[in-house]
């Protein structure tokens, strides 16, 4: 049983079977004296089942607009509003909890009603004339907004979960607006500075606050200026890059500024600079190798010395080494002087041989790249940015075309990525050929375990890209996957086997014409 009290303070006996089960309090079990400090908790257990934040007011009574002005019996004697959580005092008078509470803070506390004095262990909870107050019909609390909707004060809180008048915060959460709940779709719809959008460059969904940034920053399809101001007007992000590489604008040293040229200037004017100055670049590099070769015999020289002096130590009759001893020091000066002309034809014919033994005429390239973890280290320093395959070509009158591979990433997959191009070269017989490239490339990393999960890429070339036209300088800007395979995947998977990794390029020939 739980114990009330009438209208005119008699003490009544209620069944708790009777009460509501979101009216009963584990407090109403304990006796008054073992009743916490505070007397009652801030909230009543309806706002703790469901009960949005805001529907108890902070203090005071109802002020909702009912339908039928409330009777007397229904208002706090103290606020005169509506009867919030109501108490009833031992001289039969009714108080919102939050007003009897600040009555009973008060030294010497006494009814204002009757000026009667308060005990708190005498105030009880007023359960039958809470379930009476809530059962009164209220309008909707947003009436202001549209809603003409009608309702018992305890649906309120059901009412205001789906009313489309009722204001509610952006759902995005990041947005400070306010707005009804009817206006959310419009809001997420065109609205909202947080609500997601499209990139329409690439496609890629984000933010609307973070679009700006992403086409000002990494978008790869964003068409950006040249910064040399060359002829190309625009051209995607991602292949800006290649383009610095091959730009006629950009300014450049001769690459035989290592022999000594000093010659700087544009892409477009080094060719001329090459066909003009083709004599005076031989004559660094023979100056270089004579320079090389006179260390080489310096150290030879010095070499022999020692050898002669510790031989004379050792043999008075050094003497009598054929031709004797200056004859010895020519014979060896001379046979330096062909092992070093020779040394160098050697190389030259070996560099040779590997293209040649390298080179592929059916339109698939087996790229061996060894010193992986020194390369990638070198690309990390920015020592050597990029890696370029050997040629191969798809006949032997065909298209000649090669690799480019950054180990550290380029561009949007600087940094965490292995980035894979595709580069069109220019080649013997492309008079002969049709243009733009239109062949199907894909680009594959060979798996080197057991089972074989090669990871690759496919796409058909953009005809209106400057990177499939027929080359004007060597090689066309390259074109591919920024972001080809994450670093992470390469470098723990099997794709890495005694620090070397395969990488396989095929062009589709199955519709070339025969030349």
């Amino acid at each position: 049983m739980s114990a009330g009290r009438s209208a005119d303070g008699r003490e009544v006996q209620i069944p708790l079977q009777q009460v509501a089960p979101s009216l009963i309090s584990p407090l109403s079990a304990a006796p008054p004296s073992h009743r916490p400090a505070n007397l009652w908790p801030s909230s009543e257990p309806t706002a703790q089942q469901g009960v949005p934040a805001g529907f108890l007011p902070l203090h005071g009574g109802f002020r909702d607009h009912f339908v039928e002005t409330p009777e007397a019996k229904y208002c706090c004697e103290a606020c005169r509003l509506v009867l919030c959580q109501p108490r009833q005092t031992e001289c039969g008078h009714r108080f919102c909890n939050s007003c009897i509470c600040d009555i009973l803070s008060r030294p010497n506390p006494v009814c204002p009603a009757d000026m009667e004095p308060l005990f708190r262990d005498k105030i009880f909870k007023d359960v039958c004339c809470h379930r009476e107050i809530m059962s009164l019909k209220v309008y909707c609390r947003s009436e202001a907004n549209g809603c003409q909707e009608q309702m018992s004060l305890q649906q309120i809180p059901d009412h205001l979960n789906v009313c489309p008048f009722f204001e509610v915060p952006c759902p995005l959460g990041k947005c400070k607006e306010r707005m009804m709940r009817k206006e959310i779709p419009d809001h997420l719809s065109w609205k909202c500075k947080h609500r997601e959008t499209t990139c329409e460059f690439c496609s890629t969904k984000m933010p609307l606050t973070d679009l700006q940034k992403h086409k000002d920053t990494v978008c790869p399809a964003f068409p950006v200026m040249c910064p040399n101001h060359c002829s190309f007007a625009s051209l995607p992000r991602s292949e800006l890059s290649g383009h610095q590489h091959d730009c006629p604008k950009a300014q450049v040293s001769c690459q035989f500024h290592r022999y000594g040229c000093t010659f700087k200037g544009l892409n477009q004017d080094m060719r001329q600079h090459e066909s003009t100055f083709a004599a005076e670049h031989l004559k660094m590099m023979a100056n270089r190798n004579l320079s090389l070769e006179n260390k080489v015999t310096t150290v030879a020289r010095k070499t022999l010395h020692i050898f002669l002096r510790k031989c004379g130590a050792r043999s008075p009759e050094r003497s009598l080494l054929p031709g004797g001893r200056s004859s010895l020091e020519t014979q060896l000066n001379r046979h330096d002087d062909m092992l070093s002309v020779h040394e160098i034809r050697l190389a030259d014919m070996d560099l040779r041989f590997q293209v040649l033994e390298t080179a592929s005429y059916n339109g698939t390239l087996i790229w061996k790249i060894r010193d992986y973890k020194r390369r990638k280290q070198d690309a990390v320093a920015a020592k050597t940015l990029s890696l370029y395959s050997q040629p191969f070509y798809t006949g032997y009158f065909g298209y000649k075309m090669c690799a480019r591979v950054y180990l550290n990433g380029d561009g949007m997959g600087k940094g965490t990525h292995l980035s894979l191009f595709f580069v069109v070269m220019r080649g013997e017989y492309d008079a002969l050929l049709p243009w733009p490239f239109k062949q199907k490339v894909t680009l594959m990393l060979m798996d080197q375990g057991p089972s074989r999960k090669h990871l690759g890429d496919a796409f058909k070339p953009d005809p209106n890209s400057s990177s499939f036209r027929r080359p004007v300088a060597e090689m066309n800007i390259a074109s591919g996957c920024p972001l080809f395979v994450s670093q992470t995947v390469l470098e723990t998977g099997t794709y890495i086997k005694d620090d070397t990794i395969f990488i396989k390029v095929t062009v589709d020939t199955s519709d070339l014409p025969d030349l």
